[in-house]
């Protein structure tokens, strides 16, 4: 197996797995997990990534990492949490159909609250694209945009993250 791989799969599948454990915790707490579990992830993503790529340079590349190796570890990190929490909250959904509408319905009861001040900052046409788009939201909308928003700050953390823990020695 890919060395970046096999350091980075310990790290992917465990911060995966506290994703969904929270995501159920939300739901058992009365919570609305869907919107909740996308904020946990801000945490929990750079957190695991980081955990990944301080691993991988210290016990599998002798205490050097190049930017290029903790890009692909903190890429095999977040990836891996992306793909589990998306599955995760897709099967659970499937599962507990009155999550996506108790989603569905928090996020429309949200717009008519704040209509007025959405349509003062972006206009009529937007607030209705924006309420139709909701409207028409589907499972498949809720499980791309947990991978993305898993996947899009992992990127960004994994660039910050890798510049800080580069180390190189000069011979």
């Amino acid at each position: 197996m890919n060395r970046y791989l096999s350091a980075s799969l310990p790290f992917g599948l465990a911060g995966g797995i506290l994703l969904a454990v929270g995501f159920t915790l939300l739901y058992a707490l009365g919570a609305e997990p869907v919107g909740m579990v996308l904020i946990f992830g801000y945490v929990i993503v750079p957190l695991f990534v980081f955990a990944g790529i301080k691993q991988f340079r210290d016990k599998h590349n002798g205490g050097e990492l190049f930017f290029s190796q903790g890009m692909s570890v903190g890429f095999f990190v977040y990836t891996l949490m992306a793909l589990i929490s998306a599955t995760f909250i897709g099967l659970f959904i499937v599962m507990q159909p009155e999550v996506f509408e108790v989603f569905k319905a928090s996020n429309i009861a949200l717009l008519e609250t704040k209509r007025e001040l959405l349509i003062g900052q972006l206009g009529e046409k937007s607030y209705e694209d924006t309420f139709s788009s909701i409207q028409a939201m589907s499972l498949s909308d809720v499980v791309i945009n947990d991978f993305l928003r898993k996947i899009i700050p992992g990127l960004f953390f994994t660039i910050i993250i890798s510049i800080i823990l580069k180390r190189t020695f000069i011979s």
